[in-house]
């Protein structure tokens, strides 16, 4: 099986491969078995930064949309390859790549499974740089710099002194706005240096080259005014189109403003047959009718009637008890969408996320479509699983999750602590006594090698918010200097 690195940097702890069921037929390719927690999988495409011109002008609820195509669509109906997305952690090189590569100097700290696993470099109050990485198969990272302090204020304006007052004070429709404080909001500047359009896609390779990720294997979508800049880079994966991506922002002086991407492991998956452009177009027609309007356009699961007398029966069932009154909701008295009519002029192959039961993410072959532009010069794009109904399966069941609340790579894991073994906490205990005086990052990988979870309640005099669930199985530090100075079971 070829294997895609994304970006190409070690990746350790590999789960299963795929998600499968019975075969519809036995030398056909396997069944994916899809998270009804995530809908079956979601599959939509966001226009391009340079395609929203007019697009608030179009947000509705209630409103369904109708596809027709306006020309001649190639079929598309030959069989097209997936790929899985296997579960599993960022290695420790990947992390330090991605810490090198924005300059971020704080260590990544485990989080807790309560607080979404994966590891965090720096906090979210803005006093420094910060940098997360999931710990799904996407493994999604995401980067922003520590806020200018010195540009803030409560009001969120640019404070200058406010007026004089007069005994007879006159109204000018051209004075600058008041704000609740008393000061006036000036006019915003636009930043010095922004990059152009050019020079933001030139930072941006140099960027992603330090992560393993070369920039001619991306589709680029690329914006720039005199506010700012930014480049979203889609991964191309055997010249197709993916929904995996990189995107950084630019600012004064070229300075990265925020930033995210991936880091999948992408493996190849089975070839799969497709239902062709005109059943996909029909596909795109059938989901509006059961997605209560709206532009997001779900791919891969077909949505009938039985969705929604699902959905009545359980907003008007009667209450279980005489003594509870439950709300009832006017489904039948809805007022019918309007129907927009949406002309299509062309269509791309393109890969469709979808989440199987037990972790992994799938890329299994799409269409997105393309609409004719608008009188706003907005042209929409709508993307929907290319695989026949057959392949999917929808279930409530988890085979193998994999754990969000993993431990820093390359550490030495002891089998989690029993509750019922340790009710007393003395194990916990043991290693609470074990990591004083140790760095935070030495104290946490100490911690997560005896199978214990690990949280700081304090930083340098500053307390976080914490749960209040009774944990045998974890360590609170209390961090000062980055030195623990004191740690708690539970």
């Amino acid at each position: 099986m070829k294997k895609i690195l994304v970006p190409a940097l070690t990746v350790f702890a590999i789960f299963a491969v795929s998600s499968c069921g019975d075969d519809p037929d036995a030398s056909g390719p396997p069944i994916l078995v899809l998270s009804a927690a995530n809908g079956g999988g979601w599959s939509s495409t966001a226009p391009a930064a340079s395609d929203m011109a007019g697009a608030d002008e179009k947000m509705m609820w209630n409103y369904q949309q109708h596809f027709t195509a306006a020309v001649d669509l190639p079929a598309l109906d030959s069989d097209a390859p997936s790929y899985t997305l296997t579960a599993g952690d960022a290695s420790t090189d990947s992390l330090n790549a991605l810490k090198a590569a924005f300059g971020v100097t704080k260590d990544f700290v485990a989080q807790d499974a309560t607080q979404g696993g994966g590891y965090l470099a720096g906090n979210y109050e803005g006093t420094t740089a910060t940098l997360y990485v999931g710990s799904d198969a996407m493994r999604y990272w995401s980067y922003s710099p520590a806020w200018d302090q010195s540009s803030m204020s409560s009001s969120g304006c640019v404070m200058v002194d406010p007026p004089i007052a007069s005994d007879a004070p006159t109204i000018d429709p051209a004075a600058p706005t008041i704000a609740p404080d008393g000061g006036v909001c000036a006019e915003p500047v636009a930043p010095e240096n922004v990059p152009t359009k050019a020079e933001a896609e030139a930072l941006f390779a140099k960027t992603i080259s330090a992560l393993g990720v070369k920039s001619n294997n991306l589709i680029l979508d690329s914006y720039a005014d005199e506010w700012s800049a930014s480049v979203t880079g889609y991964l191309k994966i055997d010249g197709v189109r993916s929904p995996l991506s990189w995107s950084i922002g630019y600012g004064a002086d070229a300075a990265i403003t925020w930033a995210s991407g991936v880091f999948a492991d992408v493996q190849d998956g089975a070839s799969y047959p497709r239902i062709g452009t005109a059943a996909a177009i029909e596909r795109l027609n059938s989901q509006q009718a059961g997605n209560w309007g709206g532009p997001m356009v779900r791919g891969g699961v077909a949505y009938d009637t039985a969705v929604a007398s699902d959905v009545e029966a359980a907003v008007t069932t009667e209450p279980a008890s005489s003594d509870v009154v439950a709300e009832t909701y006017p489904v039948t008295d809805a007022p019918a969408p309007e129907i927009q009519e949406v002309s299509i002029v062309g269509v791309e192959e393109e890969l469709v996320t979808l989440y199987g039961a037990d972790g992994s993410i799938y890329l299994v072959p799409g269409y997105t479509f393309i609409a004719a532009e608008d009188e706003y010069g907005y042209a929409g794009r709508y993307t929907v699983s290319a695989l026949p109904d057959e392949y999917m399966q929808v279930t409530d069941a988890v085979d193998a999750v994999p754990a969000t609340d993993v431990p820093v790579p390359d550490t030495a894991v002891a089998p989690a602590v029993d509750p019922a073994v340790d009710p007393d906490m003395s194990v916990a205990q043991d290693v609470a006594d074990t990591v004083l005086g140790m760095s935070e990052a030495e104290a946490t990988k100490t911690v997560e090698a005896k199978g214990l979870s690990v949280r700081v309640g304090s930083r340098d005099g500053e307390d976080f918010p914490l749960t209040m669930d009774y944990r045998t199985d974890r360590v609170t530090l209390t961090v000062k200097d980055d030195k623990v100075t004191a740690a708690t079971p539970g």
